[in-house]
Order: C-alpha cells, then sequence, then structure tokens
C-alpha cells in the first residue's frame, strides 16, 4: 500500500480544535484520530472512604465523579497525574489539590510528598497499568476501584499515513498486533510505558518531549523533516 505523504494519525478521538489538529493544519499535514480502544462504563456501588481521589486520566474522572452514588466530602482532595486530567476535574466543577507532570515516574515521586501515609483511592480502568500505585508501594494506602471497561476494537482500517502517534499502550498494541508498520511510516510515542508497548513489536518509536499534544505535534514534524 502507498503512504499518504504529509499526514499523520493519531490514537485519540480529536476535537475539531484540538491544539494537534491546529498546529500539523498550519504545516499542510493531514491529520486523523480514532481511539483503538472501545470504552464504556463499570457500575460501582459504596466509594470507599478516602483522603485523596487520584485520577489516572480525563476518562477516569467523567466515569467517576459523573456516576457517584453519593457527593464526596469536602475534606477529600483531588489529585491527577497531569494538566489534561486536572482540567477533566476543574470542569467537573471540583477543585484539584494535586497537578503531576503527566509522566508517572515523576508525578508519584511529587505525590508521595503530599500524600505520604494518608488513604488514596484510585478510580481506573479495568486494565490499568496502575504506575503511580506500584511505585508509591507503601508509602500511601491505596485503594483501586474500577469504573470503566477499556477493551481495544476487535475490527479497525489500516492506516497509511506517513506517521503513526500511539497516545497509550493499549492503543499502540491494538494496532502493532494486527498490522506491520509499512515502509517509510514513522511511530511516536507519548510516554515511555507507550514507547516500550512499540518496542515490544520490534519498533523503536520517536518520544514526545512531553505527554501533551503539542509535543506530540512537534514529534510529528521532527519525523516528517526528515522523509
Amino acid at each position: 500500500m502507498k503512504l499518504q505523504r504529509r499526514s499523520a494519525y493519531i490514537s485519540r478521538n480529536l476535537q475539531a480544535q484540538s491544539t494537534f489538529r491546529l498546529i500539523l493544519d498550519a504545516h499542510g499535514v493531514g491529520v486523523e484520530g480514532q481511539s483503538l480502544i472501545h470504552f464504556k462504563p463499570v457500575p460501582f456501588g459504596m466509594v470507599p472512604d478516602a483522603d485523596w481521589v487520584f485520577f489516572y486520566s480525563p476518562r477516569a474522572v467523567r466515569f467517576f465523579l459523573g456516576n457517584l452514588p453519593h457527593p464526596l466530602s469536602p475534606e477529600v482532595r483531588l489529585g491527577s497525574i497531569g494538566p489534561s486530567t486536572a482540567q477533566a476535574v476543574t470542569d467537573m466543577g471540583y477543585k484539584v489539590a494535586f497537578t503531576g507532570t503527566g509522566e508517572p515516574e515523576t508525578t508519584a515521586d511529587a505525590f508521595a510528598e503530599a500524600a505520604n501515609g494518608q488513604r488514596v483511592l484510585f478510580p481506573q480502568a479495568r486494565h490499568s497499568r496502575q504506575s503511580v500505585q506500584k511505585k508509591l508501594g507503601s508509602i500511601i494506602k491505596s485503594t483501586g476501584i474500577i469504573v470503566y471497561d477499556n477493551r481495544p476494537a476487535a475490527d479497525f482500517p489500516l492506516r497509511c499515513p506517513e506517521v503513526l502517534v500511539f497516545t497509550s499502550p493499549l492503543n499502540a498494541k491494538a494496532y502493532l498486533s494486527r498490522y506491520e508498520i509499512l515502509p517509510g511510516q514513522q511511530l511516536v510515542a507519548i510516554g515511555n510505558p507507550t514507547a516500550s508497548a512499540c518496542r515490544s513489536f520490534g519498533k523503536e518509536p520517536v518520544l514526545a518531549s512531553a505527554p501533551n499534544e503539542e509535543a506530540l505535534a512537534q514529534a510529528v514534524l521532527h519525523c516528517l523533516a526528515g522523509e
């Protein structure tokens, strides 16, 4: 199959005014965005008592805060892995007490100081990597609660852009387990866990400098600059 010149695919559903789309549009790069993961809510009952609720993603925010059986105590503080997740908390009408960098390791180190010895509830996907929980270990008293299911799509079309951008390990695995990378195609990973997922299939991606859409767009432009 022939590559679509100066084009990029990203494994998330993009808004019309997304930063990723706007930057690449300005450089004449065609953009397609579609998640390769299906999501659905998982009902949950009583919420365990906690000093903190820590969110890994905007989706976890929506599935948890949007389906609470009763309001959270005002004494419970809310934390997020990064700015986009913090914005999702704010959009739901709550205040954010801690915002990480978007990278699990640096976020866990900073959150350890804020939540040392305290009870932390982690609303998460059924297939969550639990990256912050695992790194913190016994520093906190952690409890996970599954609030949504995330499964790879069973069927999706082959993409032929010059650059494939993967925004999570599960998205990378969903694509790479189904299709071979075409000659001339390049990969971009949003962070180290996603890069590791690419490497498990023998593919070395370009690693974005930060886990946000601006950095992902710049990584795409870097790839295309060497075409």
